[in-house]
């Protein structure tokens, strides 16, 4: 049962690079969530205990993703040892831009956001001072927004699917405990925006819906790539089928791929109908009615 913290530590230890950055602790390169050990445990099993990494994460509710937050990672070392920022670098690569999903479920990115430098002196009376530099990345939680029948975006998440088998649809792949988005196998993600009732009739109910496309690849000419011949072959194709075979009509589509992938970089106005079910009398009820005693 792996959950966010575990999995996020079992990234940064499976980067050898990394590892020979790093003290060990117990036999392993020294990464700890919340608290380091005491300098003086029996675990160190050398002089210095530096440069060894602390990580700490803190999550909230938030409307259009059900959860966001953030995750601090404090590279710590000495003034005589390994620089701060020898290591800052390989810890943003390793995690910024990797989707982490733990045994609950729930599939998160992590995006980096700022590093900001730190001195600290010892509790001691050594005058010794703690050197050091804290990565921030945002945490961006990213649920599965399939839901009843007929629904856009599970007729987006098909299409995207059908579309190109390299590409992983989240929310239709299942995606491993650690994913990271290549050039070659980008990541999708759809979600409804808004919708509307547009018009009615004897027979059909017809809606007006926005939904947003979120594309991730390691480089912006990557998602630029991505996302021109996504918008270029739906926009020739003109419509997507929902599951109970109807079309989902893509009215207009506009974006910016250079736009943050975690607030979506395309727009897309479709239509659907909902076909008016007739009520259906069991002929048994009428005759119920009419019997008296």
């Amino acid at each position: 049962m792996a959950t966010m913290q575990a999995l996020i530590r079992r990234r940064l230890l499976a980067d050898e690079d990394l590892a020979k950055k790093l003290a060990t602790y117990a036999g392993f390169p020294a990464i700890f969530y919340q608290t380091a050990p005491d300098d003086t445990d029996e675990g160190w099993n050398q002089e210095s205990i530096c440069p060894y990494i602390v990580f700490l994460m803190d999550t909230r509710s938030e409307a259009e993703h059900d959860r966001i937050g953030s995750l601090h990672v404090d590279v710590i070392c000495s003034e005589t040892g390994t620089p701060p920022e020898a290591v800052e670098p390989l810890v943003r690569d390793a995690l910024s831009g990797v989707f982490f999903t733990p045994s609950d479920g729930a599939t998160f990115v992590l995006a980096w956001s700022a590093s900001d430098s730190f001195k600290e002196q010892a509790n001691d009376q050594s005058h010794t001072f703690s050197i050091g530099i804290t990565l921030t990345f945002d945490v961006y939680e990213f649920p599965n927004m399939e839901t009843g029948d007929p629904d856009p975006v599970a007729a987006l998440n098909d299409w995207a699917t059908h579309w190109d088998s390299d590409v992983f649809v989240l929310g239709r792949k299942d995606l491993p405990e650690i994913f990271c988005p290549t050039r070659e196998h980008p990541a999708f993600y759809f979600r409804q925006s808004q919708s509307s009732v547009a018009e009615q009739t004897c027979s059909v109910v017809w809606l007006n819906v926005t939904l947003l496309g979120h594309f991730f690849a390691p480089s912006l000419h990557d998602r630029i790539e991505w996302i021109d011949q996504f918008t270029q072959e739906l926009a020739l194709a003109g419509e997507a089928t929902m599951q109970d075979g109807s079309p989902l009509f893509v009215q207009s589509m506009k974006g910016n791929a250079a736009s943050d992938e975690l607030k979506g970089q395309i727009s897309i106005e479709a239509r659907y109908g909902l076909l008016r079910k007739p009520t259906y009398a069991h002929p048994m009820t009428g005759a119920r009615n009419e019997v008296s005693i």
